[in-house]
């Protein structure tokens, strides 16, 4: 498959087939290596970063839900 560069304002565009299936808005690192070769490597999601923890994570209190000790523990 043969793609080709263009040029958009001040910027060389190389197209993404299609076909690769590449989710639009995905990061991209990119890196041009000593034999001209360009690799575009996917920008994976910092699991630390953003509100997760407050909007994602479902806690429960377990010590709510237990039924009263007979005698013997007091």
């Amino acid at each position: 498959m043969k793609v080709k560069v263009r040029t958009v304002g001040n910027a060389n565009i190389l197209t993404i087939p299609k076909a690769f299936n590449v989710t639009p808005g995905i990061e991209f690192e990119v890196e041009q290596q000593s034999d001209g070769m360009i690799v575009f490597k996917p920008r994976h999601r910092n699991p630390f970063e953003g509100n997760w923890f407050n909007t994602d994570l479902k806690q429960i209190d377990i010590t709510l839900e237990r039924a009263e000790l007979g005698h013997e523990w007091h």
